[in-house]
Parts: C-alpha cells; structure tokens; sequence
C-alpha cells in the first residue's frame, strides 16, 4: 500500500500543533485599551428592562425549546420520558397562554433542567435551561427597582476585578468579571461594553507546536509492492507483473489557515510483459520511475484532502518478438514497428502509470480519511460540542518547520488568557503552552454543579487506558464515593511560580449512602529537575476543609466535619501522590522511530504551564 493508516493518521498529528509567530500575530487584533474599559465602565448606565426585553427572552427561550423538542423527537420513548420529566405540556402551556405566566411553576421547572442527571449536560438542555432563567429574570426585572441596584453593584465589581486582573491575573477575578459579563448579557445591559471585555480578555489559552521531523516520521513507510497488470497499447494487448519499490515521506506546506502535510511516494516499478498484436507475440521488460503527492489539510471540522498528482516516466526493453509460426518476414516488420513505435508506447504507459498510480492512491486514500474523520467526530468533536466543551477557536497554520493548533476555550463570558503565551522554545520537538483558564473553563462548563460518580469515572478510565489504574481503585469497604461538585469553580487550577495548585470544591460527598457536607480539597506542587527529567513534589500534606472556614482564624472544625477530611484525605492520598515523574514518553505506531520524548524544559509562570521535549539523542 502506497498510503496506508499510519501515514493518514500522521496527518492528523497535526490537530496538534501550531506556529508560536503566527499565535503571537493573532494576538495583535484591535481591541480597546484598558483607559477605554475603564472608561465604558464609569459611564455606563443602566437600561431599564420592558416588555420588549420579556418579548425578546421569550422568543429566545421557545426557540431553545424548539430545538430540544426535536432532538426529543428523535430519542423516542426516551424523548417522551424527558418531556414527561420536565413538565413540557405545563411550559408550552404557560407559554402559550395569554395571560402572565405562573413564576412559581416555571422555577419548578428550570430546577429540573438544573438537576444534574446525566443528559441534562447535553446542549440542547443547556440551551433550554439557560433561556428559561433569562425570561423568568426578565419576568420579575420589569418595573423592578432592585434590578438598577443589580446593575450597580455588578458594574462597581466588574470595574475593580478587572483593575487588579491586568495587573495580577487570578483565576478568582476571571471568574468574577465572567460572571459580571454574563449578568450583563442576560440583562441586555452594555452590549458594546460586554463586546469589548469579551474581546480584550479572550487571548487564545492553548498553543502546542510538533516539529516537522517529528510529524513527518510517522509517514515514513517503504513500499515493496508486486501486481498483475494488464494494458492496451497502440493495439497491443499487453499482460505483466509489476514490481513496485519506493518510500513514503512527509513534507509540511506552508499556510497561514490550514494544517497542510505532503504524503509523497517516490518509487520504481519494474515489469516484465507480454503482448499480444495480431499473430505477433512481443516479450518486453519496462521500467517506471515515480513520484506522487497527495495533499492532506486539516481545520475544526476534520481532515481533507486534495486528488493525488503523480509523474511517471517508462522505458521499455523489447527482449523478443515471435509469431505463431516463426515467420521471419512478419517478426523483421514487427521489430521495425516496435522500434518505431517505441517513444509512443512509452508515453501512453507513462500516462496509464500515473492513472493507476492516483486511482490507487485516492481510492486508499478516501478509506482512511473516512475512517479518521469518523473517528474524530465520534471520539472528540461530536460529545465535546453535545455539551458545550468544544473549542471556541481551533486555528491551524503550518511552517515547514512545524504543525500546529491555537486553541481557545471559552465562550458564555468566561475569560481565557488576559495576554499572549511565553515564548515559544526554538528547536523544540513538541512544546506545549497551556493556561490555566482553558482547564478551569472546560471544568465550570463540564463539572458545575454536577453529581460525579465513581463508577462511572472508574469506566472512563478504562476505556482511555485498557485498565483501571491502581489509584483509581476502590476502597477497601466497597463503598463507592460520589461528588456532588460546586456551581462556581467547581475545579480550578493555577499555573505560578514554579507551581502548580489544584482545588477540588465538593458542597456535598456520598460514602456508599452516607451524605456528608460540603468541603475543599487542595493540593500544591512545586516543579523540581530531577536526573531523569522533571518531577513534581508536592508541597506538604492535602488540604482539606470546609468552604467558609479561614486558617489562623480561631474557627474550630466539628466531629461531623471531621469525619469526612480524614475519609477525604485517605482517598485522595491515592491520586494526588508526593511525587510524580515526567520522564517523558513514546509516541505510539510508526512515530516509536522517533524515540523517547524526554521533557527539557517544565514551568509554571503567570498562569502559563509549558513544558517542551526534545527527542533522546537528537
């Protein structure tokens, strides 16, 4: 096979990386000063909501429900079971009606949609949910006094946030200003106001970069091919057998939209044939040089490609030419023709070589691609935009130096990186620069307020590793554990001085079905080298403790309390360990030729995790 899996999948290393100048130049698009939001802030005045905006939060909300009804519609019993849940024929009802709708039933209803049952997490829930909040706010916002109250606090708050956030980026200012955005936009409050911070504060979060050494070995492949063929040529009927040498490799094209890589197969075949043209019988042998490129680009959507163009150049040795009976006459004439026809035949062959050699190529090449792109909408684009979790940006540009992807991930106000990513490191074969905001968003948008269960993260862990891994394990009692997670920063993470800090925020913990109450759990780690590459060690024991409760402030942690930090504490002595190593890793399939990926470079600085490997030996 010419191209085979391997060399279409190495295409798709490319959703990995992007160019760190390219990332550097998206981040010059205008956007105002911060004297200019400062400045919106202060003269910003409040709009007071009126029937236009219920009419308005109305129709959002019966399109949201549209939507859902006919995803619902497509589930059939199971729809039906979700229509009965949510109360539908009572909303429609209250909807349709022409009188003022019953406040009281709809917050019934929004509080299923806000449950947290498994399905709810679905967009077409989230859509619904969301513009049923809206309009029951805007139900109760108009000819509301407190509403301009509302609007004056959120303002003073977004103002002094946004002040200490340009000056010391911290995940609990984002969350505020995101906050205050949302609040903002749900009101229908400074739309210009809300466009500019939106777009000030919405720097991409994610940046990988894979060399094109590293990306072009996986398409490395040597070809070692042998077919029949069979040919008619300047009224010959030519039979053979074809063996075709060559290799494939890699080669990255420049564009500034697209990740674009080169699959290229250059080889030679050689044959041996017969040929049959009248009572004439011409034994031959031809060589065929070849070379041909199939361009295959990536963007969000998936993988594509271009038709194959190929060249092939023949040459043909005539080895005898008999007839039927060995008439002398007839074979001279034969040889003459066959000389003189020579450069003809050559050319004809030349062209069939190619069209084989493109029809082969476009027919492997379409099978995998389809194959791929299944793979990547079932596996990753498709769950992921189901729930919101997908990429606000995907941007992909290729150099001849390296493959690429910007990512951003954002979207519903929350703030991603507040400026550019640090440099990137030249020379490096992969490098990776995350900010803090693209694990913290992604957590809000998958985790908020949501009921996490054990067994059902034990089963996702075993689909990614095969097998579940030790720490992963239950506990000794059987009891399983569940988590019911908190609706603002349900996990957050931060990326500083040389640290990395996890907080997980549960406001209610299951032990079999035992309920116990809200509590933190908080780790550090520091950064150290370490002879085999980096580790990271962690900084004293588990922090765990109840929500309200202020360290050095005199407070006292009661027996109920009690219980569960020590249970805490034990289970998650299993996860987050005193050390971990980064000591690198293989890449799988044909990019084991690489080698170990061994990381030279590890930090966490301003909000920036990066880390860059460098291939063993290289």
């Amino acid at each position: 096979m010419l191209i085979n899996r391997q060399t279409l999948l190495a295409a798709a290393v490319g959703l990995l990386a992007v160019c760190a100048h390219t990332a550097r130049a998206g981040q010059n698009d205008a956007a105002p000063a911060i004297d200019n939001l400062s400045q919106a802030c202060a003269n910003a005045e409040f709009r007071p909501i009126d029937d236009s905006d219920v009419d308005q939060s109305k129709a959002e909300l019966n399109e949201a429900l549209a939507r859902l009804d006919r995803r619902l519609s497509r589930a059939g019993p199971n729809g039906d079971d979700w229509r009965k849940y949510l109360r539908w024929v009572e909303l429609r009802g209250e909807l349709g009606e022409d009188r003022p709708p019953d406040r009281e039933l709809l917050g019934k209803i929004y509080a299923r949609f806000c449950a947290g049952y498994d399905g709810l997490e679905l967009v077409w829930f989230v859509d619904a949910r969301d513009a049923l909040g809206n309009y029951i706010v805007m139900l109760g916002a108009v000819d509301n006094p407190r509403i301009r109250e509302g609007f004056e606090n959120v303002i003073d708050r977004l103002s002094e946030s946004m002040k200490r956030y340009l000056i010391d980026p911290t995940a609990e200012d984002a969350l505020v200003i995101g906050e205050s955005v949302r609040w903002l936009a749900n009101a229908h409050q400074c739309p210009a106001l809300v466009r500019a911070i939106e777009d000030r504060f919405a720097h991409p979060n994610l940046f990988v970069e894979i060399s094109a050494d590293v990306a072009a070995a996986g398409l490395a492949e040597g070809v070692d091919d042998t077919m029949p063929i069979h040919d008619f040529i300047l009224g010959t009927d030519v039979h053979g057998t074809a063996h075709t040498v060559g290799r494939t490799r890699g080669e990255l094209f420049p564009d500034p939209t697209f990740g674009v890589v080169d699959a290229m197969f250059f080889g030679v075949t050689e044959s041996e044939n017969v040929g049959y043209h009248g009572p004439v019988t011409i034994f031959s042998r031809s060589t065929t040089d070849l070379a041909a490129r199939k361009r295959i680009w990536m963007d969000a959507e998936g993988i594509h490609s271009f038709p194959a163009a190929s060249k092939a150049e023949t040459s043909i040795a005539f080895d005898d030419i008999r007839t039927r009976r060995g008439r002398r006459m007839i074979e001279r004439t034969a040889w003459r023709k066959a000389y003189k026809q020579q450069y003809a035949a050559e050319c004809i062959a030349s062209r069939r070589a190619e069209e084989r050699l493109n029809e082969r190529i476009d027919r492997q090449a379409a099978e995998q691609l389809e194959k791929a792109n299944r793979e990547y909408a079932e596996k990753f684009k498709r769950p992921f935009s189901e729930r919101k979790l997908f990429f606000q940006r995907l941007d992909f540009n290729t150099t001849r130096y390296a493959l690429g992807i910007i990512g951003l991930q954002a979207g519903g106000g929350k703030l991603a990186a507040p400026k550019g990513p640090p440099p990137s490191t030249p020379g490096a074969d992969v490098s990776l620069r995350l900010h803090e905001s693209a694990i913290n968003n992604l957590a809000f948008d998958a985790l908020a307020g949501r009921t996490v269960y054990e067994e059902k993260v034990q089963a996702t862990a075993v689909d990614l590793f095969g097998e579940l891994p030790e720490k992963m394990k239950g506990d000794e009692d059987g009891k399983p554990w569940a988590i019911t997670l908190a609706p603002r920063r349900p996990v957050s993470v931060t990326f500083d001085d040389g640290q990395m800090a996890i907080t997980l925020r549960g406001i209610k913990y299951y032990k079999g079905k035992d309920a116990h109450p809200a509590m933190n759990v908080s780790v550090v780690y520091r950064i150290e080298k370490s002879p085999q590459g980096f580790k990271l060690v962690r900084q004293g024991e588990i922090e765990v403790l109840p929500p309200d409760f202020v360290p050095g402030g005199g407070q006292r942690i009661d027996a109920r309390r009690q219980v569960i930090r020590t249970l805490l504490k034990k289970r998650f002595e299993k996860v987050f360990e005193p050390e971990f190593l980064a000591e690198g890793f293989v890449l799988p399939g044909k990019w084991k030729a690489v080698g170990k990926l061994k990381p030279i470079y590890l930090d966490c600085r301003d909000g920036w995790l990066t880390i860059v490997w460098k291939r063993v030996g290289g």
